[in-house]
């Protein structure tokens, strides 16, 4: 990969003018050696650790939306109201590394994208190598904070096995691709966002959908009992196609006191919860 320039981040127009000004100051870190970059396109969290006894799940994690990319790399975002409580702002991800990780590798992806995928294509093949020496296979998820077509990559990988969540109906319907998984993201933050929800139950897609509780004592939501858990592992793809909860993540009880009262959200609210329960009982 030859070196990102200022005149060509100052030229772009694919990157906002913060992450220019971040780009500014950090050349030297965006252009270090490219087997320092080895390491760093993939990362790991606390969620898909649950299920490290069965796979290695390797994750990626862009900068969300339109927070570096002046087109959005979530394109159902807007809609879905997800914005502000998206996962990047929160355990690891919200530390300065973590935010300085996914911008660079943010503006890499945008300006440096045929690189960035046969990086990516690199990584994949040396972690696939890892599973055959230990015998745990490999799992990849490459929208941990974003929600990109990648089918691309994915259908370059065949034998390989990846995964997403995504906000997008239609690329549920439109995947051919036997080893990528994906599962809805829902959200009750507009009336659009809730038509698309009851879409995705008649067509009986599998369902994520964050509840504004972390099911605490004195949380007034709780989790539906019955309901599958998602936060136990994130191997989705061994889930039947049914709903299952989210709790919500970066939160503090007085916050999700307010959040309950809220009717149009990205969560389950005590507000919404009658509608929700509706869609997804088919009524």
């Amino acid at each position: 990969m030859f070196n990102i320039t200022k005149q060509e981040i100052e030229n772009s127009d694919k990157i906002r003018s913060a992450a220019k000004t971040w780009a500014y100051n950090n050349l030297d870190y965006l252009n270090k050696p490219m087997k320092l970059l080895l390491i760093k396109l993939f990362g790991t969290s606390v969620k898909v650790r649950k299920g490290s006894d069965k796979f290695d799940t390797y994750v990626m994690y862009l900068q969300p939306a339109d927070k570096v990319a002046v087109k959005t790399l979530c394109s159902g975002a807007e809609a879905s109201g997800c914005k502000k409580d998206c996962l990047i702002s929160s355990g690891q991800l919200g530390m300065t590394l973590g935010q300085s990780a996914t911008t660079k590798k943010t503006i890499l992806y945008l300006l440096r994208n045929d690189w960035f995928n046969q990086q990516l294509l690199i990584e994949i093949d040396k972690a696939e190598c890892k599973a055959i020496r230990t015998g745990t296979p490999a799992l990849f998820r490459l929208n941990g904070t974003s929600d990109i077509d990648f089918e691309y990559i994915v259908a370059q990988r065949p034998d390989s096995l990846f995964y997403d969540y995504t906000k997008i109906l239609n690329r549920l319907r439109k995947n051919t691709l036997n080893n990528y998984d994906l599962t809805f993201s829902g959200s009750m933050y507009t009336q659009q966002s809730r038509n698309v929800l009851r879409k995705a139950v008649q067509r009986n897609h599998r369902i994520a959908m964050a509840f504004n509780t972390k099911n605490l004592k004195d949380d007034e939501l709780k989790l539906p009992e019955g309901m599958l858990s998602f936060d136990k592992t994130d191997l989705r793809h061994l889930d039947s196609n049914s709903i299952g909860h989210l709790k919500r993540k970066g939160s503090n009880k007085n916050q999700r006191q307010q959040d309950n009262k809220i009717y149009d959200s990205f969560f389950v609210t005590l507000a919404n919860l009658e509608e929700f329960n509706n869609i997804i009982q088919g009524n």
